[in-house]
């Protein structure tokens, strides 16, 4: 099979602080409960069209990937239905932690 080589995250790349950034937006406080079920991803319209589903944008964030998820066409091509919400067992406000996202990618 071919295709592009796997890229390598190094982790001073990364920042870990990021996760706690979105926690103390309101709605992101629960973003640590994820269980990455992907019922949100399953669940979005917007999905198809965008860069990484919102399972993978959680768990960027909660990898510290800042660059990347701020990075990404997820959170401008949200929908806004609340279906990934709705739906989330965890209760996690994921279309607010979209909206946040837009606020830091603009900051």
């Amino acid at each position: 099979m071919q295709g592009t080589a796997p890229v390598i995250r190094l982790e001073r790349g990364m920042k870990p602080d990021f996760l706690e950034e979105i926690y103390e937006i309101p709605g992101g406080e629960n973003i640590k409960d994820c269980i990455q079920c992907g019922t949100c991803s399953g669940s979005c319209p917007a999905a198809p069209n965008m860069e990484h589903t919102p399972r993978q944008i959680i768990a960027m964030i909660r990898a510290g990937m800042r660059d990347e998820a701020l990075a990404s066409n997820t959170m401008w091509m949200c929908a806004s239905c609340y279906m990934c919400q709705s739906r989330c067992p965890s209760q996690i406000k994921i279309t607010d932690i979209m909206y946040a996202l837009k606020r830091v990618a603009l900051a």
